[in-house]
């Protein structure tokens, strides 16, 4: 593959099982996810988001150069998507934080009420209120895991509205962390220390609750 994907984009694109007929890049880090979908053919349709003209332009010159086919390009808003109400469809999001990812989702589902999209989501940030949004409007989980890149940890989910796929509900915090592995406790006690610092901070209520949940992954290993 030409296109150089880091460990958080190999992540995802091995999260991302074949058969769907259309995947939706929403312009992770300049759509080099969907240019690797697009070189192994992992799904005939890609379709690359993003709002910033600049972005799109230098992605339309890079996918001409490739020669790639099977791909359409949309310059919007990702909130304002129309999805075909035809085929399997997958919509990625990562890289952005919470409050983002949350619009775009709600916008998404709004746009298409009789649509249930599967999405893969990688939130930059906040991963807590994420997972509890998700639980909230009605998303089980197909799959989920976590990935390691530059001393960071990036949870991902397969998630969809479509219950009778995604029949397991989204727990919180995840079921896979492990703080018998190094990288998960060092994860863990980032996640820790922050939520402890943010106590006394009138905008980030969550922290208390936070601890509650996440502090017992440490203290059972």
């Amino acid at each position: 593959m030409k296109t150089r994907l880091g460990k958080r984009l190999t992540a995802l694109f091995e999260a991302i099982p074949p058969g769907y007929d259309a995947v939706w890049d929403l312009c992770c880090d300049h759509g080099r996810l969907g240019l690797g979908l697009l070189e192994t053919q992992r799904t005939p349709q890609v379709h690359f988001v993003d709002q910033i003209p600049s972005i799109m332009a230098d992605l339309q010159d890079r996918l001409k150069r490739y020669g790639a086919k099977g791909y359409q390009l949309h310059t919007l808003p990702a909130e304002q998507l129309n999805l075909p109400n035809q085929g399997t469809q997958l919509l990625v999001l990562a890289g952005v934080g919470d409050e983002v990812a949350q619009a775009i989702i709600t916008g998404v589902t709004q746009r298409n009420p009789t649509i249930q999209p599967d999405w893969l989501i990688s939130p930059a940030n906040k991963v807590f209120q994420v997972r509890r949004y998700l639980h909230q409007q009605g998303f089980g989980v197909l799959d989920e895991g976590v990935v390691f890149e530059n001393g960071r940890g990036y949870e991902w989910l397969r998630v969809s509205q479509n219950r009778e796929r995604a029949i397991n509900p989204i727990s919180n915090p995840a079921p896979f962390w492990n703080a018998q592995v190094p990288e998960h406790r060092a994860h863990l006690q980032k996640l820790i220390k922050h939520a402890r610092k943010q106590l006394n901070n009138p905008k980030e209520q969550d922290a208390r609750f936070m601890l509650e949940l996440y502090e017992p992954l440490l203290e059972n290993h």
